[in-house]
């Protein structure tokens, strides 16, 4: 990410008999497919988003002293991008977490929901000895028929 903007020049290599292309690996790696900014970028705004709850015109303000150009709404998409591929991840370790925990002997669930005013209630189940986030979701209520399917789905992912 300290480098700023670039330009990449692609060697791709194609194979004559078999039509077959072969990109460049490494320049893949930097980002997703047709995106402006990479994986280094996209996990700077998250972090900032969500764990240090600065303000979009603050980042953008810190990316530029870093050589990175981008407008409060690419902030706000690259956080939301962040917040789908965090989840992808998520969904795609449960089969590791879940031998982690067997290993430690199980897990000790914490449940809490926070909301603020009349927003849906965002519901967190968390793993006590591994500080893992097992679960979450967005519910209009705590009442136990919302709640119950959640506890459901946590227990058998």
């Amino acid at each position: 990410m300290a480098i700023g903007e670039f330009i990449a020049h692609e060697i791709i290599l194609h194979c004559a008999s078999c039509k077959k292309i072969f990109p460049s690996s490494e320049l893949r790696s930097l980002g997703p497919d047709r995106c402006k900014f990479g994986y280094d970028v996209m996990e700077y705004v998250g972090k900032a988003l969500f764990i240090e709850c600065r303000r979009d015109s603050v980042i953008v303000s810190d990316l530029k002293d870093r050589n990175i150009e981008i407008s409060d709404r690419e902030v706000s998409y690259l956080g939301k991008k962040f917040i789908i591929y965090l989840a992808i991840a998520h969904r795609e370790a449960r089969e590791r977490i879940r031998k982690g925990m067997d290993k430690r002997g199980g897990y000790v669930l914490h449940i809490d929901g926070t909301c603020d005013k009349d927003s849906p209630h965002l519901i967190s189940g968390m793993d006590g000895l591994s500080e893992i986030i097992l679960g979450n979701i967005k519910a209009p209520s705590e009442k136990s028929g919302v709640l119950i399917p959640f506890l459901e789905d946590l227990k058998q992912c």
